[in-house]
């Protein structure tokens, strides 16, 4: 079993700022992490970034693509080839070498460069909120690595207490001014105490294992995690917020995928006017062996027709896009609002207890210690009072990660960057 004691330090700054020390040294190998270097290891390391910054490139490509004019294509052809009579052999061949370019019609060049320059941004524009949402993860990882940090602490000084409660009920025993039964419970509550230590330190262990995951790595090779959660931010109006939300990576990634149907349905427009192919070449007359010019022209019919229906799919498709537009960024709003009164609420209740519960609870443990220490109180009555002491200090851990976490969903929703605060 190892045991860890923390302190909190200056802010270093987790968007809020985040700074933990050890009192006694760490078990765990490696240099310090702070949230910071946390974040640049997950954006070097972690194989969602690379597979993004290669979807990048694919669609880049695709644009360098649509901009291409269609290929001048050769023809070759013979005829009076090998029949018979006096087509017998070669001698009466006729052969024909000509060219043949596509010009397209009604700009769809630049419509398939529009259309793809939208998929790209689009295509971006997922990446970035990957990219938002896994650098959110690792911040979620940090912040729960941090509690546990916490929560060990203050189970090894739950357990330091129970010990010292087992060694002075021993005295009182041995002094025949206690039962037996009392060291028998003051040992259960000891047991109890190394148990919930050690359950503390196997949740440390796993938070350690998660957030080496979300940053690209199997093991953690990093040692203690330096972070105040105590430290909250300040407070942000939600209009704010709200403002923020419609610049933010949701929003135009919403404008995005607008765009990209509305170059969509402009390309199928601009594919509805037929194309015209032009040819021109040399013909070879094999009875005579002169030669002669060929030109040739060609145009589809019925492609307006035929483009209808696509039109009609690519204007569904837009009309479609902007109407889910819509219940995206009212579905994001609610969502936003919600957290909005969640990070509040953990706010009040972290302030609460922090400045009334808690050192109400120390100052009821301390009366009550100094009562049962001249008898006054049984032995029932101090374990109730550990326990509340205990219980309400790990709320006050529980209560600041949980406005990390409703701060940290904030800022991805917002866009802001993990680590910046939340004045302006």
């Amino acid at each position: 079993m190892f045991r860890m004691s923390y302190r909190a330090l200056p802010a270093l700054g987790l968007f809020v700022s985040l700074a933990v020390a050890a009192n006694e040294p760490a078990v765990f190998d490696g240099p310090p992490l702070t949230l910071s270097s946390a974040l640049q290891r997950a954006e070097s390391q972690h194989p969602g970034f690379e597979q993004w910054r290669a979807a990048s490139r694919a669609a880049a490509s695709r644009v360098s693509q649509a901009g291409l004019r269609p290929a001048t294509e050769l023809h070759v052809s013979a005829e009076n080839l090998l029949g018979s009579g006096p087509y017998r052999g070669v001698d009466g061949v006729e052969t024909t070498l000509s060219f043949s370019q596509l010009v397209e019609a009604g700009g769809q060049r630049a419509r398939r460069i529009e259309a793809a320059g939208a998929e790209q941004s689009m295509l971006d524009g997922e990446a970035g909120l990957a990219a938002l949402d896994l650098r959110a993860e690792v911040a979620r990882r940090y912040v729960h690595l941090l509690s546990d940090q916490e929560q060990l602490a203050i189970t090894h000084e739950a357990s330091a207490l129970a010990e010292k409660t087992l060694k002075e009920v021993e005295r009182r025993v041995a002094a025949a001014r206690s039962p037996l039964a009392e060291r028998s419970r003051a040992r259960i509550a000891l047991d109890r105490a190394l148990l919930a230590e050690e359950h503390a330190e196997h949740e440390l262990l796993s938070s350690r294992r998660h957030l080496a995951a979300a940053m690209g790595q199997q093991e953690a090779d990093f040692g203690v995690a330096h972070g105040d959660l105590q430290q909250l931010s300040l407070a942000v109006e939600f209009d704010v917020l709200l403002a923020r939300l419609q610049a933010s990576p949701q929003a135009l990634q919403v404008g995005s995928e607008a765009r990209l149907r509305e170059s969509e349905w402009r390309l199928q427009q601009a594919r509805a006017r037929s194309s015209l192919t032009l040819g021109a070449g040399l013909r070879r007359l094999g009875e005579t062996d002169d030669t002669a010019l060929l030109f040739s022209a060609s145009l589809p019919l019925g492609a307006s027709r035929r483009a209808a229906p696509l039109i009609a799919e690519a204007e569904a498709r837009r009309d479609q896009s902007e109407a889910a537009g819509r219940a995206t960024m009212l579905k994001l709003q609610a969502q936003l609002y919600e957290l909005f009164q969640e990070l509040n609420h953990a706010r009040t209740e972290f302030e609460t207890q922090r400045d009334r519960v808690v050192p109400a609870a120390d100052e009821a443990l301390r009366q009550t210690r100094h009562a049962w220490e001249r008898g006054r109180y049984s032995l029932l009555e101090l374990r109730d009072a550990h326990s509340e002491w205990t219980g309400q200090r790990r709320r006050l851990i529980e209560a600041a990660a949980e406005y990390q976490g409703y701060l940290i969903e904030i800022q991805r929703l917002t866009g802001q960057p993990v680590g910046a605060t939340q004045q302006d």
